[in-house]
């Protein structure tokens, strides 16, 4: 009967032993997978931050491109009926 409860507290022990093990690998396991959520995290910000960034920037380019619409449009009609496409000058002074 002795034997037999020795026998069965070392299979006790062997599976409490194993299930430690499993419980280590399985912690190193979550804190792997914490870290990624971090560096994940980090660069779902870092990614908003650049399309807030891109969109900042479409916004400026749209508002340069209309100002120099207003600014083409303006000079056109500074230059008015004076100005006739049959003797414009090009920029190396061609007359055409």
């Amino acid at each position: 009967m002795v034997k037999e409860l020795g026998s069965r507290f070392a299979e006790v022990e062997r599976r409490v032993r194993a299930l430690v093990a499993e419980n280590q690998g399985l912690l190193a396991r979550v804190r792997e997978l914490e870290e990624e959520r971090g560096r994940l995290g980090e660069a779902a910000r870092d990614s908003d931050a650049l399309r807030a960034n891109k969109s900042q920037v479409q916004d400026r380019l749209k508002r340069l491109l209309r100002l120099l619409e207003t600014i083409e449009v303006r000079e056109e009609e500074r230059e008015g009926p004076e100005r006739s496409p049959a003797r414009e000058e090009h920029a190396d002074g061609d007359k055409v």
